[in-house]
Formats: structure tokens, C-alpha cells, sequence
């Protein structure tokens, strides 16, 4: 499995190249594309993702009101039947994430935009709405791809951005002022592109309105870094204290002497020093940590020894899974753990990465250590035993 010939035009980029879309587009500016992806039929139905909304698994909010009155109001999910039969005939939208962990397709549409890595995406989420309905306007931290599955829906844009100041009367995110400097209506097959930090509006002009959204996270640096010193100061021992034998006497009791500063500096970057390879390990860990509203459900990993080679485990669709090139050989992570592999052709890790279930069978060649990636599959719980008969 490779990503798109950067050099190759694309239908679903208007004809650009990825390499020119990334270049020009790419966390830069709007672009439209008509007919993204020709003779698209939608494959969800409004009734699909509403018996979705109600899945406790799910995640999932509807959003009511209109821009004009600002009665803006937000309900969270998992929602009873009963109340989404129950919705008015304008003026609402009901939006489930991650609905590539409940549909299979989902990931063969996500894969379209391949040429952008992984682990900058974030999910696949699907919205459908009655006329009028909308999320008021306001700004992502993210870039995303809106692509219009069914019905129509209008977008504005207010470029250059101006005050993103936001209600802190409402319960959501909406911004005070908005001023659209662009305006499309996008039917089936349309895609839409917005960088983050740009206003947006949408509007539902249909009640056949779906649209399905393409979300690339970018992780906050402070995240990244309060991460890592979490991960270090967890290395250390409990017992790991400042020492000083054999030192002066004090002149002035209230100082805090330039030899105990320079102490106290050194043994501070010993412990945050890092080269390139424990770096690059931290981040393999950190970008692939599940999400935290995963619900994952720990089993016995001694099943990881006592299974039979060809006995399956399922992988829970939400994990995430990357792998880089060391100096020393490739490195998969995965679930916010690093296993360093032998020499392996990346279109083995690619597969690996992109495969639904486990076996020793199947992967004991190419990854030597794959019973200890299954014990700890299981006991974090993003692995799920298939039906076996365990040896004694």
C-alpha cells in the first residue's frame, strides 16, 4: 500500500498534482473542487447515522438553532431513538466522529487522501442536517476536507480571519463576528478545502444535506513537550534526590549560593538530554497514544502465548499505528509503544499498519516479536481474541 504519485493530477484536487495542492493549498488557503469524486453515490443514509448517534460507542452531538436568532444549543450522544424521531423540520445537525471505526469503507475513503501521512489524520466525520441547520461559524485548529455526500449545503469563508473573538454566553464555539468575504454552494460530489485558523459557515440549504469531513490534527507543541517531561520525570526513581557532600558553609542563610544553581542546572539537562534516536522513539509513542475517549477492554495477554500460531486477534479499529526508519532499522509504533523490527520492506510495515487483525501465522517471519505486540494488545485492550480452543 503506497501513497499517490505526488506528481500524478488528481481528480479529487481539481486536477492538481499532490505535490502542487501541498505546495500551494496546504495550510495556505481555500480551495474548491467541483465533482471531487465523479459518479459518487452516497452508501450512509440519514437513518444510518442517526441508529449510529445512538451507539454508546459513538461519539455524537446535535446542534440546534440558527445564526439569525443565536438560540444556539448542543445535546451529546449516545441518543435515544426516540429523540432524534422527535427533531423539527429545519434548523439542526446531527454529527458522529471516528465513523471509520464503525464502517469499513470509511478507510477506503480516508485512504483517497493518503497523500497527506497518517498520523496527521484524525478521523471521518459524517453530518447530516435539516434545512437551515448549521454549527454556526467559527475556526478550526485543524485543516480539514468537507466533502458534500448528498444534498446541498452553502459555505462562506471571511478571509483575511479579522476579531476571532467567540460568545461565552453560548455553548459553543461561535464566533461574534462574521463578515463573509466567499460563498459556494456545494452539491454531491463537491469538496471543499479550508486551512486552519480561516472562519467558515455552513448552511444546510436541503433536508437530503450530508456532508462528510476530513480532519487533520497538528499537535499542540505544549502537548508534545509536557509529553516528554512526563515520560522522564516518570523514569525516575522516587528516591532520586539533590546531593551535596562536602559543601561550604553558608554566608548568607536566605541565598540560594551560584554553586547549588550550577548543581541543580547540570543534573536538569542531564536528565532532559535526548539524542535523535530517543527523540524520535518519544514521538513514534506519543503520536500513536490511543485516544482518550477509546473505550478499550484489557484481556488476558497470556493468550498471546498460550493461542495457536493460526488463532486471530482482532485490532480495535480506533488504534493507531506508524512506523519510521532508524539508523538501526525500522521501528513500528503502535498504541504508544515502540517495537524496534529487523529489516523489513516498508510495503510489509504499510500492510501491517493497515491490517484489521493479527495472527502469529501470518506475521512470526516478518515481525520476530509479534507475540509480545499481541500480549500487549491484549492487556491494554486494543486486541480481541477471535474463538479459540488455548493450549494447556
Amino acid at each position: 500500500m503506497t501513497a499517490p504519485d505526488p506528481q500524478q493530477p488528481l481528480t479529487l484536487l481539481g486536477g492538481l498534482t499532490p505535490a502542487e495542492f501541498l505546495r500551494d493549498y496546504w495550510q495556505q488557503r481555500p480551495l474548491l473542487v467541483r465533482g471531487a469524486i465523479p459518479g459518487f453515490e452516497n452508501p450512509i443514509e440519514p437513518d444510518d447515522l442517526a441508529g449510529l448517534a445512538t451507539d454508546p460507542d459513538a461519539g455524537s452531538r446535535l446542534v440546534l438553532g440558527h445564526q439569525d436568532r443565536q438560540d444556539w444549543a448542543v445535546e451529546y450522544g449516545p441518543f435515544a431513538a426516540e429523540r432524534l424521531e422527535q427533531l423539527p423540520d429545519r434548523d439542526w445537525t446531527l454529527l458522529v466522529t471516528d465513523v471509520e471505526r464503525f464502517w469499513p469503507d470509511g478507510l477506503d475513503f480516508l485512504a483517497r487522501f493518503d497523500f497527506i501521512p497518517r498520523w496527521r489524520r484524525d478521523d471521518l466525520m459524517i453530518s447530516c442536517a435539516a434545512p437551515g441547520g448549521s454549527v454556526g461559524p467559527h475556526v478550526d485548529q485543524y485543516d480539514v476536507f468537507l466533502f458534500q455526500a448528498a444534498g446541498h449545503r452553502r459555505w462562506q469563508i471571511q478571509d483575511p480571519p479579522g476579531a476571532l473573538d467567540c460568545h461565552d454566553d453560548l455553548p459553543l464555539a461561535i464566533l461574534r463576528e462574521f463578515t463573509p468575504s466567499d460563498s459556494w454552494d456545494l452539491g454531491p460530489g463537491d469538496l471543499l478545502y479550508l486551512p486552519p485558523s480561516l472562519p467558515h459557515y455552513g448552511l444546510a440549504l436541503d433536508a437530503q444535506c450530508m456532508t462528510w469531513s476530513v480532519g487533520f490534527r497538528a499537535p499542540s507543541l505544549v502537548d508534545v513537550i509536557g509529553g516528554y517531561f512526563d515520560e522522564r520525570a516518570s523514569a525516575l526513581e522516587e528516591s532520586t534526590r539533590f546531593e551535596d557532600p562536602g559543601r561550604a558553609p553558608a554566608v548568607h542563610p536566605s541565598e540560594i549560593p551560584s554553586s547549588d544553581r550550577r548543581a541543580l542546572r547540570d543534573r536538569l539537562r542531564a536528565l532532559l538530554a535526548a539524542d535523535d534516536a530517543e527523540l524520535d522513539a518519544y514521538l513514534g509513542r506519543f503520536l500513536t497514544r490511543p485516544a482518550a475517549a477509546l473505550e478499550l477492554a484489557p484481556d488476558d495477554p497470556e493468550q498471546a502465548t498460550t493461542a495457536p500460531p493460526d488463532a486471530v486477534f482482532d485490532i480495535h479499529p480506533g488504534v493507531r499505528r506508524a512506523w519510521f526508519q532508524s539508523t538501526d532499522g525500522p521501528v513500528l509504533c503502535l498504541a504508544g509503544k515502540n517495537y524496534p523490527l529487523p529489516p523489513v520492506a516498508p510495503e510489509v510495515l504499510e500492510a501491517f499498519c493497515a491490517a484489521e487483525s493479527l495472527s502469529v501465522a501470518e506475521w512470526r517471519e516478518a515481525i520476530p516479536n509479534i507475540r509480545d505486540i499481541l500480549r500487549d494488545g491484549l492487556e491494554a485492550g486494543w486486541l480481541a481474541p477471535r474463538d479459540f480452543n488455548a493450549g494447556p
